[in-house]
């Protein structure tokens, strides 16, 4: 069984895929870590015909959907009857930028015994990205939660939270299949919140550890403003509508 599955769910994004798996794989370069990468192309129309060309490996697939299945659901075809001891779920748009990062990440998981863990994903400025994890604690975060949002905070150590953005996400898989994985009725947006609060509910722990930092271009495949208010919708009904 690999120690690790990485999954990336690509739509009309290639430009950003190539660089991406170019860092993953350099990122992995010497590693010990046995994985598998595999890539599902959402019906979005892209040729990825060359991906085993120009990545030539014998642990990569390239999967075309014929349905875009949104975000989630991607996502849970690709991990669907698969064995791993983890999942890195990977935006195309993310390029690692420290050495050993999957390292770091695996290592830092099996630290905190998390179930879920996340870094902290920077912009070409070097500035933390808002919004790449959600805060846990304190009276500002629980009233954001009970309105179906979040709060965000400036974070330099590792510590608990409600949630980390599905960008970057080291999930260990049998977590991720007793929860039926993500709920494919988010299409994009709040899909990992209602994961990792899910995961919670059961005892579960989510980590952010911002030590580790992680480039994410964000926000290359739809505004927020396109599916945000109906995934927010959903999420308020879903886990306050009683």
């Amino acid at each position: 069984m690999d120690d690790l599955r990485i999954q990336i769910v690509n739509y009309k994004t290639k430009a950003y895929l190539l660089e991406c798996l170019k860092s993953v794989f350099a990122d992995l370069e010497g590693s010990s870590i046995a994985y598998h990468l595999a890539i599902l192309d959402n019906a979005s129309g892209d040729d990825l015909s060359d991906i085993k060309y120009l990545f030539p490996k014998e642990n990569i697939e390239v999967i075309i959907g014929q349905k875009n299945l949104g975000f989630g659901e991607g996502h849970n075809v690709l991990a669907r009857n698969k064995k791993a001891h983890h999942l890195l779920l990977l935006n195309p748009d993310i390029t690692f930028i420290e050495p050993n990062t999957i390292g770091r990440l695996m290592k830092d998981m099996q630290i905190l015994s998390a179930d879920v863990l996340g870094p902290r994903l920077v912009t070409k400025e070097n500035k933390t990205q808002r919004w790449d994890h959600g805060e846990l604690d304190g009276l500002i975060a629980i009233i954001a939660s009970a309105m179906g949002r979040s709060y965000w905070k400036e974070r330099r150590k590792a510590l608990p939270v409600a949630w980390v953005s599905g960008a970057v996400f080291l999930i260990k898989k049998d977590r991720f299949d007793r929860m039926g994985g993500f709920d494919k009725n988010f299409f994009l947006y709040k899909e990992e919140e209602d994961l990792c609060l899910r995961i919670r509910q059961e005892g579960g722990t989510i980590f952010y550890d911002p030590t580790i930092s992680i480039f994410h271009h964000g926000s290359v495949v739809a505004k927020k403003s396109e599916h945000m208010k109906k995934s927010r919708a959903y999420f308020m009904k879903k886990h306050f509508g009683k």
